[in-house]
């Protein structure tokens, strides 16, 4: 091999590895109602013990507003198979109906605890309605749980950075978060 194809071949190898790093998304709200707001942060109701997801709920279950919350297209994998549930039921470990978006990185996202509907299930879309609001698994009323991943170890950099806070909208059209993909 010769010089020249030589350091063409290490500018390969370079630039592909720079499309396995980690990459970032933006995450707006996932309910399209003004009266969405965040209602736990790093800790359960925002005073209890540790959560380091981000949940966000408008006190009502069962309506058509529970979006995918990354901005751009990314395929959701679907994880289904609860019944309706507004405060809660044992189903799939506590996850309810899910949703996850695999980055190349070992980083997931994932929302949790919609009622399903005829339309869910996996999908490739941007910021596209996932289900009905609601409290599918571990889950004490209806809302969206959102968590950013990688194994068992969670991320809240993600929202806090962008300044989401307890109280703070969580309304589709604003920006919540930036999570690690």
């Amino acid at each position: 091999m010769n010089r020249k194809s030589l350091m063409f071949a290490v500018v390969a190898m370079v630039v592909a590895g720079w499309a396995s790093t980690v990459t970032a998304a933006t995450a707006n709200g996932p309910i399209c109602e003004t009266s969405a707001w965040v209602n736990s942060t790093t800790y359960y109701n925002c005073n209890g013990g540790s959560h380091t997801a981000l949940d966000i709920g408008n006190a009502s279950c069962n309506e058509w507003n529970h979006r995918g919350m990354l901005v751009g297209n990314y395929y959701y994998s679907y994880a289904g198979g609860c019944a309706a549930a507004c405060n809660g039921s044992t189903c799939n470990g506590g996850a309810g109906n899910y949703y996850t978006v695999t980055g190349g990185s070992g980083w997931n996202f994932r929302q949790l605890h919609f009622i399903n509907n005829v339309s869910s299930g996996s999908k490739t879309c941007d910021r596209c309605a996932l289900g009905l609001v609601g409290g599918t698994g571990s889950a004490t009323g209806p809302h969206s749980h959102s968590d950013n991943r990688n194994g068992t170890t969670r991320h809240s950099a993600w929202y806090t950075n962008v300044g989401t806070t307890c109280g703070s909208s969580g309304y589709c059209n604003n920006r919540v978060g930036v999570p690690t993909l």
